[in-house]
């Protein structure tokens, strides 16, 4: 534990946190270049009601919960990087050099997000709950293959697809400016979880414990729970229970949840994880409570 905390405190000061961009901009919500849809409440009378400063303020506040989300993210990506670079020294000495940028990279964008949430946007939510259970039960895990296993397969790739997401929606230039660089790293982390399939493969061999199997099934359900911007709704007054249901609707209709329940355990069976059961799994269960869940 010592030699991962090292290298994380390492990978922070050496991170070089996006200093080229331009901080010197004010952010500023009132702004027409601030867009005015949201993800899931647009379409709901309640939104429609609104002023147009209102609905500005409500998506940007909306933005910045999903990038406390990706912040709380890159801290735990950080985090498993390192323990993986710790755990697989002997058996993985190749790794090391991209696993040691990853750490870094993961580092910058975490001290970027936070900057831009703390210093420039003054909104900073914590971590929705069922993500963070998540991050801390595959940090807590002993398996150096089920942290690159969940954390490249699934947080990275739901990462990726949220930054390119916002940054469609981006027409403030420094967070497009953050998200764009964040999301050229990102890229390369993806490319690095297709050179995992075959070491990943060797060991699992299509085999995995149940408690495996259930860390994985929570692990995606907990990247769909994390896109309910619960605190921002109830800063509205919006309903709970029916602003998830809305969003699950949407969701639904996008293919965001198809691919959860087909790519996602797509991706796993190429690196040997066995895939069959969990596709079921998340056929009959992926939204399961999500409406109810506090």
């Amino acid at each position: 534990m010592n030699r991962v905390a090292a290298l994380v405190d390492s990978a922070l000061r050496h991170a070089w946190a996006f200093d080229e961009l331009p901080w010197h901009l004010e952010v500023d919500p009132e702004r027409e270049r601030f867009p005015q849809e949201s993800f899931f409440a647009e379409g709901l009378p309640p939104f429609r009601a609104m002023s147009v400063a209102q609905r500005r303020s409500f998506v940007f506040r909306e933005t910045c919960f999903h990038l406390s989300n990706l912040l709380a993210g890159e801290r735990s990506g950080e985090q498993l990087v390192a323990q993986v670079m710790v755990l697989t020294a002997r058996e993985r000495p190749t790794h090391r050099e991209f696993l040691a940028v990853m750490a870094q990279e993961e580092a910058k964008h975490y001290l970027a997000l936070q900057r831009y949430l703390s210093e420039k946007a003054g909104v900073l939510y914590p971590a929705c709950h069922q993500l963070r259970s998540a991050l801390d039960a595959i940090e807590a895990c002993a398996s150096p293959e089920v942290k690159l296993l969940v954390g490249q397969v699934v947080f990275e790739w739901t990462a990726a697809s949220l930054v390119a997401t916002l940054l469609t929606k981006a027409r403030e230039p420094l967070l497009a400016a953050v998200l764009r660089v964040n999301l050229k790293d990102e890229a390369r982390h993806l490319a690095y979880s297709q050179e995992l399939r075959e070491p990943l493969a060797r060991v699992f061999r299509g085999r995995a414990p149940p408690e495996m199997e259930d860390l994985v099934f929570e692990s995606i359900r907990a990247s769909v729970a994390a896109l309910f911007a619960e605190p921002v709704w109830g800063e509205l007054a919006l309903p709970s229970r029916r602003m998830r249901r809305h969003a699950l609707e949407r969701l639904e209709r996008q293919g965001v949840l198809n691919r959860y329940r087909t790519l996602v355990p797509d991706q796993l069976e190429r690196c040997g994880f066995p895939a069959a059961r969990l596709r079921r799994r998340l056929g009959q269960g992926l939204v399961k409570g999500l409406i109810h869940d506090a």
